[in-house]
């Protein structure tokens, strides 16, 4: 698996392939599209970013675990859910990191400035105590744009049960009743949304 939820939640689902080997371009674009309605050039530009630095020894396939490489978009200090490389664990679920998170979203539903002022104070604990902390502040907006526009759905809100179960247990709630949203997402889209938590922040 990889340190990123949305990708980890796809693949056990099915959406890529579970078991996390050889991945193509092509599977990502339709993986991100099935399962949250993501458009072709965001998967495209996201996936792309780690295709120097497969281990697969083709440029054209990424195992999931190549995703820890660190400081590109699914691996970075000031992770919402996930250790800095400097402590070691990068790539690993850390309960004690999104606890501190979750404490903030104490509605059904999680707003744009509930959600900012959470992404903040785990940005500004992260930097205080790591040496060699070298994340941005846009690749963390962008980071809680891209979980609360997945766990949005169908809904007008994100629902924060919703993000619980995306975040602690890396699957898509449709048990608790998320449905794939009929908006494709562009990353015009994301960008938006990043401005919006920048403003609230």
């Amino acid at each position: 698996r990889s340190p990123c939820p949305a990708i980890n939640s796809l693949a056990n689902h099915g959406y890529l392939p579970r078991h996390g080997q050889n991945i193509t371009l092509v599977e990502f674009i339709k993986g991100f599209k099935d399962g949250f309605n993501f458009d072709r050039a965001f998967t495209a530009f996201s996936v792309g970013l780690y295709q120097p630095f497969t281990s697969t020894g083709s440029i054209s396939t990424l195992n999931l675990n190549d995703l820890d490489h660190h400081d590109l978009a699914g691996e970075h200090d000031g992770s919402l859910s996930r250790n800095d490389l400097y402590f070691g664990d990068n790539h690993s679920f850390n309960k004690s990191i999104w606890d501190t998170v979750a404490a903030h979203f104490k509605n059904d539903t999680i707003s744009i400035p509930t959600a900012a002022r959470a992404r903040k104070e785990r940005f500004a604990a992260a930097a205080a105590i790591n040496p060699n902390f070298t994340a941005s502040e846009t690749g963390s907006m962008g980071e809680t744009a891209l979980y609360l526009t997945a766990m949005r759905g169908q809904n007008v809100e994100t629902k924060t049960d919703f993000v619980e179960v995306f975040f602690r247990e890396e699957r898509i709630p449709f048990n608790e009743g998320w449905r794939r949203s009929n908006h494709t997402t562009t990353l015009g889209d994301l960008g938006e949304l990043g401005m919006k938590i920048a403003a609230a922040t």
